[in-house]
């Protein structure tokens, strides 16, 4: 799945960057560019950070809340 258009970054690329040490939003974008342009993407990348944290990674995923407007 497609997850940053602004860069054309995949699921599988991002969940890489995760297991290669990626460890927040910085981390992902300076690996691989997700997240660093328009941001549409930063819901699925926190939760695929989210997602690292609940496997056991060292993971440090930032807290976000959402709101709907």
């Amino acid at each position: 799945m497609l997850v940053c258009h602004c860069y054309a970054v995949n699921e599988a690329v991002i969940r890489e960057c995760i297991a290669r040490g990626a460890r927040d939003e910085d981390d992902v974008a300076a690996a691989c560019g997700a997240g660093s342009c328009c941001g549409s993407c930063m819901p699925t990348i926190w939760r695929l950070l989210g997602e690292g944290a609940e496997d056991g990674w060292p993971c440090q995923a930032s807290a976000r809340v959402v709101q709907s407007r």
